[in-house]
């Protein structure tokens, strides 16, 4: 009784949409991804900044004693707006990829919660099966006892007692791995008192699935392959700006022996592409666009595949998980009643209510086995059209 009462002041109960929203916030993963964005972000502010003047000076005895310059290159034939326009490319690729990482997180931790959920349900039930064997066992031993039943009843109870039990501590085991897998996506270090609020049954609705299939083409995978094409491009549009001739403005300061005693000169330099037009780096950026159109076709054909796959999975699985929890299992517990009430009255053997409780722990394991599928089912969906279901 202590330990119960501890283990339920230390729970930490939570609810699917306060696990969205810690794995919003505190996911390792989107936080990289958005330190990728801010990386990105950065490039468009470096793209966009001048270089530097170079500033020179030489002293000697010969004339002219004394020379100062100042060099400044002027991009003004538009390598400093393409360089610009390529980072921005980029900041939108790397945004799109952050999408498509929130994408993925949420429905791992959709599956995650399905999985916590089921398991506190399995537990639950496999406790219920233990107390009920064990409560068959001590009726057993009093039946023989008393004379009214052979001792073959009480080591039929008995094994079946133990048979609960194992199942028990091994539903047990299980929960503890299902609390880490979800404390590990939220960023929980200590999930062992992890406690899902939110009942793996009733299901959530879900769209039709024409719906969800008129948004394939808007999945985040699908935009952050569009996006690379589109910085791939740019960047290619860069590189042909870049051979292009910059200004090179200088300025001469120099002291002279006759008159004027300080001489002033302006020059002007470019660099001629004779030797090299970047055909290389236009070409490489031309390749690499065609890699992300062709990776954005193909990530759009296994959406759409996976979306369907996923959606006949969940009519599969919603469909058993509600036959079982309004049919099944309430005709196996009633079965059960009746075999124990025939059995105490010495008109049934001891193996038909064995058999009846065996029947009542699969019928349940089996619900909560279909509401997990068709949990799973809708996160599968989630991450293939990219929508928050």
């Amino acid at each position: 009784m202590y330990f119960l009462l501890a283990t339920l002041l230390l729970a930490q109960p939570l609810r699917l949409a306060d696990a969205f929203a810690r794995a919003r916030e505190a996911s390792p993963d989107l936080k990289a991804a958005r330190q990728s964005v801010r990386a990105a972000q950065s490039t468009v502010e470096t793209a966009g900044q001048l270089t530097n003047p170079t500033v020179g000076a030489s002293v000697g005895p010969d004339a002219p004693q004394i020379i100062a310059t100042i060099d400044v290159k002027m991009p003004l034939f538009g390598q400093r707006g393409t360089a610009v326009a390529a980072a921005e490319r980029d900041v939108q690729a790397a945004e799109a990829d952050a999408r498509t990482r929130t994408v993925t997180v949420r429905a791992a931790v959709r599956r995650a919660y399905a999985a916590l959920a089921a398991g506190q349900e399995r537990s639950r039930l496999s406790r219920d099966a233990f107390e009920l064997a064990a409560d068959l066992e001590r009726r057993a031993q009093a039946r023989v006892q008393t004379g009214i039943a052979p001792q073959l009843e009480a080591v039929q109870a008995g094994l079946a007692r133990r048979r609960a039990m194992q199942e028990r501590d091994d539903r047990a085991a299980a929960l503890v791995s299902a609390r880490e897998e979800l404390g590990r996506l939220i960023a929980i270090p200590d999930p062992s008192a992890l406690e899902a609020a939110d009942a793996i049954f009733p299901l959530p609705d879900a769209p039709p699935l024409a719906a969800l299939l008129a948004q394939s083409g808007q999945h985040p995978e699908v935009q952050s392959f569009l996006r690379q094409q589109d910085a791939a491009l740019a960047r290619a549009q860069r590189e042909r700006a870049a051979i292009r001739p910059i200004p090179d403005l200088s300025l001469a300061l120099q002291k002279t022996y006759g008159e004027p005693a300080i001489g002033l000169r302006a020059g002007i330099a470019f660099d001629l592409p004779l030797l090299s037009w970047n055909s290389g780096r236009v070409h490489e950026a031309q390749a690499q666009a065609e890699v992300a159109s062709a990776q954005a076709a193909g990530a759009l054909a296994k959406r759409t595949a996976d979306l369907r796959s996923a959606h006949a999975r969940w009519d599969a699985a919603g469909a058993r998980a509600r036959s079982f929890a309004t049919e099944i299992v309430p005709t196996a517990e009633q079965l059960l009643k009746m075999a124990r009430e025939a059995w105490e009255l010495g008109r049934t053997p001891l193996t038909a209510v064995l058999q009846a409780q065996g029947e009542v722990t699969s019928a349940r394991a089996d619900a909560s086995d279909a509401a997990l599928s068709a949990q799973q089912a809708l996160a599968d969906m989630e991450e293939a059209s990219g929508e928050a279901l």
